[in-house]
C-alpha cells in the first residue's frame, strides 16, 4: 500500500519536565517531619503547663489547709494569754513564734515535695509524649528513605500514628500513590518507544548494510532512500503518537476548542480518506443527521476520527462500505460513529481494545499491522474533551466505534484536576 500523507497535526512537546524523581524530595520529607515535631512540641507544652497548673493549685490548697488548721490551734492560746503575767506573756510569745517557724518549715517542705513530685510526673509524661510522636516521625523518615524506583510500594499503615499525625500520614501515602503512578507512566512510555521503534530501525539498518555490501547504481540507491523515507515517516508518526499519549497522561496536552459545524468537518475528513478507501477496495459513505455542531479541538478531532477510519478501512471486507455518521444527542451534545463490515470483535476484546498496543490475534497477521496506539489516542482525545469512546460488535452486524461529545461548552481549564466548564 502506498504511503498516505497525514493531515497536519499539533506537534506535542516532549514531556521532559514530567519525569519524576527516584524518591520524594528531601524538602518534602523535612516539612512532614517538621510538622510532626511541631505537633509534638505543642502537646508537650500543653501537658507540662496543665500539670504545673494543677500542682500549683494543689500545693496552694494544701498550704491553705495547714494555715487554717494552725490558726485554729493558735488562736485560743493567744486569747488566754491576755490574762497571764508579763513573764508568762513572753513565754507564750516565744512558744507561738516557735510553732509558727515549725509550721512555715513544714509548709515549705510540703511545697518542695509537691513541686518535685509534679516536676517528675510532668517530665515522665513529656518523655512519653515525645517518644510516642517521635516514633511516628521516625517511621515517616524511614519509609521515605526506603523509597526508590524499585520500592514504590512502601506505605505508612493508618492507625499507627497519633491522631494529630493521621492527616500527614494520609498525605504522605497519597504522594506515594502519585509518585508510583508517574513512574508507571514513564515505564509505559519507555516500553512503547522501544517496542515501536525496534522494527523500523531494524529495517533501516538491514537495508543500509545490504546496500553498502557492494557498489550499486544511482537508481538502486534512490530506491533504497525512498524506502527509507517511508520508515522515517513511520518513526516520526510513532514518536508523535507516543509523546501525545505521554502528555495526555500527565495532563499537559493543550486543547484549542472551537465551535464548528460537524457536517462540514466530517466531509473534509471523508474526502481526505477517499484515496485510502479506493486502495482497499472499500467505499466510504458520509451520513449526518440534522445540523449538529461540536465544540472540540479541530486537530485532535481530525486525528481521532482519522484513526477510526484508518482502523475501519484496514479491517473492512473488500467491496463493503465504511460509514462515517454523526447525529445530535438529546442532551445537546453529539455522537460520531464509524461502522465497517469486517470481522466482528469478540466481547472479551471489546473491553481492552482502547488500551495501548492492544491487538486482536487475527489483526496481527495483517500485512501492515498498526502500532497499537491509534485507538489509545482516540480514547485519550475523548478524555481530554470530557467525552467517551465505545465499540459495539456482534456476528452478522457491522462493527461500530462511537465517539460521544458533551454539549457545546467553552472549556475554561482542561487539566483533569481543575477541569471546569462555562456556558
Amino acid at each position: 500500500m502506498s504511503s498516505i500523507p497525514k493531515p497536519p497535526e499539533a506537534q506535542p512537546a516532549a514531556p521532559d519536565s514530567a519525569a519524576p524523581s527516584a524518591a520524594p524530595p528531601a524538602s518534602l520529607t523535612t516539612r512532614l517531619i517538621g510538622h510532626a515535631r511541631h505537633s509534638m512540641a505543642t502537646q508537650i507544652a500543653l501537658a507540662i503547663s496543665g500539670v504545673t497548673v494543677l500542682l500549683i493549685v494543689a500545693g496552694c490548697w494544701m498550704v491553705g489547709r495547714l494555715l487554717a488548721q494552725e490558726f485554729d490551734d493558735i488562736q485560743p492560746h493567744a486569747i488566754s494569754a491576755q490574762a497571764l503575767t508579763t513573764e508568762a506573756d513572753a513565754l507564750q510569745d516565744a512558744a507561738l513564734d516557735a510553732r509558727r517557724r515549725d509550721f512555715a518549715a513544714r509548709a515549705w517542705r510540703i511545697m518542695f515535695i509537691t513541686l518535685g513530685a509534679g516536676a517528675l510526673a510532668a517530665s515522665l509524661f513529656a518523655w512519653w509524649i515525645t517518644r510516642r510522636i517521635l516514633a511516628a516521625a521516625e517511621r515517616l523518615g524511614d519509609t521515605a528513605n526506603r523509597i526508590s524506583a524499585q520500592a514504590l510500594h512502601e506505605r505508612l499503615l493508618p492507625g499507627n500514628s497519633p491522631t494529630e499525625l493521621e492527616p500527614v500520614t494520609e498525605a504522605f501515602n497519597h504522594m506515594l500513590d502519585r509518585l508510583q503512578a508517574a513512574f508507571d507512566r514513564l515505564s509505559d512510555f519507555s516500553s512503547d518507544l522501544a517496542h515501536d521503534l525496534r522494527a523500523p530501525i531494524h529495517r533501516l539498518m538491514t537495508a543500509t548494510q545490504v546496500t553498502l555490501a557492494r557498489p550499486r547504481s544511482a537508481d538502486e540507491y534512490r530506491a533504497v532512500l525512498e524506502s527509507a523515507v517511508q520508515d522515517y515517516e513511520r518513526i516520526g508518526r510513532l514518536i508523535d503518537n507516543i509523546l501525545f499519549l505521554a502528555r495526555a497522561d500527565h495532563a499537559q496536552a493543550t486543547l484549542r476548542p472551537t465551535a464548528m459545524p460537524l457536517a462540514q468537518r466530517l466531509g473534509a475528513i471523508a474526502e481526505f480518506f477517499e484515496l485510502l478507501a479506493d486502495e482497499h477496495g472499500v467505499q466510504l459513505a458520509l451520513q449526518v443527521e440534522g445540523e449538529p455542531r461540536i465544540w472540540a479541538d479541530d486537530v485532535l478531532l481530525g486525528r481521532a476520527v482519522g484513526n477510526l477510519l484508518t482502523n475501519a478501512l484496514r479491517h473492512a471486507r473488500a467491496g463493503s462500505t465504511v460509514v462515517l455518521s454523526a447525529a445530535p444527542a438529546p442532551d445537546g451534545g453529539c455522537s460520531i460513529s464509524v461502522a465497517n463490515e469486517g470481522e466482528p470483535i469478540a466481547p472479551i476484546h471489546q473491553a481492552g481494545i482502547f488500551e495501548r498496543r492492544y491487538r486482536i490475534e487475527n489483526a496481527r497477521t495483517q500485512a501492515e499491522p498498526g502500532s497499537g496506539l491509534g485507538l489509545a489516542i482516540v480514547k485519550s482525545t475523548m478524555d481530554l474533551h470530557g467525552g467517551t469512546a465505545g465499540v459495539s460488535s456482534a456476528p452478522g452486524q457491522p462493527t461500530v466505534f462511537t465517539l460521544r461529545f458533551p454539549p457545546p461548552q467553552r472549556v475554561v481549564d482542561l487539566r483533569p484536576e481543575r477541569r471546569r466548564f462555562a456556558r
